[in-house]
């Protein structure tokens, strides 16, 4: 583990300690979850990123919507 000195604003630091009252945490867990959360918002970022670019290359071709219903229709059976 790595120790990180950081700065809070006195508003910022207020709603935390408001909005962790009931769950008791301390300083150093909200930190690390609101981290993970930050991490894995961004990773969800970049993928649909990625696939937005994908799709702008190669979109489906009619012929494909029609592979997509099958393949649905098969999955609903």
């Amino acid at each position: 583990m790595t120790n990180l000195q950081i700065s809070i604003d006195e508003h910022l630091l207020a709603e935390i300690n408001n909005a962790n009252h009931s769950r008791g945490l301390d300083m150093t867990q909200i930190i690390r979850e609101a981290l993970y959360g930050w991490l894995k918002r961004r990773k969800g970022l970049h993928f649909d990123q990625e696939w937005i670019a994908a799709l702008k290359k190669s979109s489906d071709t009619e012929s494909r919507a029609e592979d997509w219903r099958e393949a649905q229709a098969w999955s609903e059976r």
